[in-house]
């Protein structure tokens, strides 16, 4: 009989309707709660998609996993709480989990170690740590849906047990080493990360989002068009982020969608009946690798109260001189068209944070201008050198997205774009630290309907080295904000119109956000984890009022 190798995963929750991603080991018809997919197959893995519908919005429904009609999971056995769907109502409250960047590695020592102190060290982790608490709380208190903001898997760093697994497979004789270079070696490192017990049974009972980012393919992935035309020249990049890319729509992208959008998806469409879709998906990602400026992976999700646009800052990118931009003029329109909802909140997310300390954030935009001539032909390989070394890619980085990115946050906030929300919340990752910033807008901007925030966190698990700690904390500091100033002043670039101030000072370790919208009020809280790896806790480091 077949069976489950991964997950089951609950992607995206409505009112009414939910689905469920499964891989199973051998093609089947996958049923849950009474409605079936047939699985289909990309390079003789399967996978299937169960568009649940019917669902009474008063209540949680448990639910078990059948393939071809034999309950396949839970197993025999199973020590959590069966897998259930609890609907999220869009009159109701509204709590969301959040975080970017989990590496992969056994919860034990040596790896719940601290890295400043063990080079295997990689922390408690902070997503294992919260299942472990929803175990030990009512359902009532649980998160109704998270969003995770990039680097789920990273790729370019996969643990020693992925390596040893994939070492025997040759796949480019002169490419990079332990890495993961296609998608059958991308199937290995997501079953790494996904099948964890505690995390696995957490990932079956919470509608989950998600976004890429670099490490999924590679740190310095499309951070400059000298790197990437470099990359470009080897026999062995246009397969590794082809299988990447591949790996990406199937395990991630697909649960994003609503049940309409993956009625309206074209490549989904050639599968909903089943069969091969090796080749479609192959041409889907060769395109979304060689073109420009459309990415085909933002999405949108309305979470009760709250509207989620999460904009995809990595593969839609245009590194071309003159023509810089994070995000293609197409998909910014969306970006504009979807954050206009009408809801009381709006939840603006990208892997990259908007808005970086003031120092990063000018020297960034110092290094495009630099290398955009600012500083004379001569210098433009500087500005280059700089960004690639330090990998400088962040929207500051690209400054007609950021400004582009700064006038939407105002006319969202005064009015312009229809109602108001009450509350503009930016949500970003990829930093490897964790702060909250309250944003105000310039003097002529108007009328201020909405209070805007950002919050970054990261990571999920993540340790940093001292060294690196060091440099991050003095990005934050009054004396990196002038001289970045400095900098950017020299390269003629205008101060940001938008101001933003820490309300904490930034937090380091493994942490995990949540955010939180009941009567009227919202509010966000950063917990760390800590404690013994066997008895983990979470401890509340940043806890800031919104509304």
């Amino acid at each position: 009989m077949p069976e489950v190798i991964v997950g089951p995963l609950l992607r995206w929750v409505g009112e009414t309707e939910a689905t469920i991603w499964v891989e199973t080991d051998a093609e089947c018809e996958v049923e849950v709660l009474g409605s079936k997919a047939r699985t289909f197959s990309v390079e003789g893995h399967h996978f299937a998609i169960v568009v649940v519908s019917g669902l009474d919005p008063d209540r949680a429904h448990e639910y078990e996993v059948a393939l071809d009609g034999h309950c396949a999971w839970p197993p025999e056995g199973y020590e959590f709480p069966h897998p259930s769907i609890r609907p999220i109502a869009a009159d109701g409250d509204l709590r969301l989990l959040f975080g970017s960047c989990r590496t992969s590695a056994p919860h034990r020592p040596p790896h719940t170690f601290q890295r400043w102190w063990h080079p295997k060290g990689r922390g408690i982790d902070a997503l294992h740590t919260f299942a472990l608490r929803m175990l030990r709380q009512p359902t009532a208190l649980w998160p109704d849906a998270m969003v995770m903001l990039g680097d789920q898997l990273y790729a370019d760093q996969p643990p020693k047990n992925v390596r040893e697994t994939v070492a025997p497979r040759e796949v480019h004789a002169d490419g990079p080493v332990e890495v993961l270079e296609d998608f059958e070696e991308y199937t290995v490192g997501y079953r790494d990360i996904w099948t964890y017990p505690v995390v696995r049974w957490m990932l079956s009972t919470m509608p989950t989002s998600m976004i890429f980012d670099d490490h999924e393919i590679n740190d310095k992935w499309k951070t400059s068009q000298a790197w990437l035309e470099e990359m470009r020249q080897t026999d062995w990049y246009e397969g590794r982020v082809i299988g990447g890319l591949m790996a990406y729509w199937v395990y991630q992208h697909l649960g994003n969608l609503s049940p309409s959008e993956l009625d309206r998806d074209e490549t989904f469409a050639g599968l909903r009946d089943g069969g091969d879709g090796s080749e479609a998906v192959r041409d889907l990602a060769r395109r979304a690798e060689s073109q420009d400026g459309h990415s085909r992976f933002s999405f949108c999700s309305d979470l009760g109260p709250a509207r989620l646009v999460v904009v995809d800052s990595r593969a839609g990118r245009r590194l071309e001189e003159g023509q810089r931009r994070i995000v293609g003029e197409e998909e910014w329109e969306w970006v504009k068209d979807k954050a206009d909802s009408g809801r009381r909140h709006l939840l603006l997310a990208s892997s990259l944070p908007f808005l970086l300390p003031y120092g990063m954030h000018d020297v960034e935009a110092w290094s495009e201008s630099v290398g955009e001539g600012a500083w004379g032909k001569r210098l433009r390989p500087l500005g280059e050198k700089v960004r690639i070394a330090a990998n400088l890619d962040h929207w500051a980085c690209f400054q007609r997205s950021y400004r582009e990115f700064e006038q939407l946050v105002i006319d969202i906030a005064s009015g312009r774009c229809g109602e108001p929300p009450d509350t503009l919340v930016t949500f970003g990752g990829d930093v490897h630290h964790c702060f909250v910033s309250k944003v105000n807008l310039p003097s002529d901007a108007g009328t201020v309907h909405s209070r805007v925030w950002q919050a970054v966190c990261s990571g999920l698990r993540k340790e940093l080295q001292l060294s690196e700690r060091l440099v991050l904390g003095f990005g934050h500091t009054w004396i990196a904000a002038k001289i970045g100033r400095m900098l950017a002043a020299s390269a003629d670039v205008p101060p940001p119109r938008l101001s933003w101030e820490m309300t904490t000072r930034p937090r380091f370790r493994n942490q995990i956000g949540t955010l939180e919208i009941a009567g009227g009020e919202a509010g966000v809280r950063i917990e760390q984890a800590t404690g013994r790896w066997t008895s983990p806790q979470l401890r509340t480091v940043i806890e800031e009022k919104l509304l």
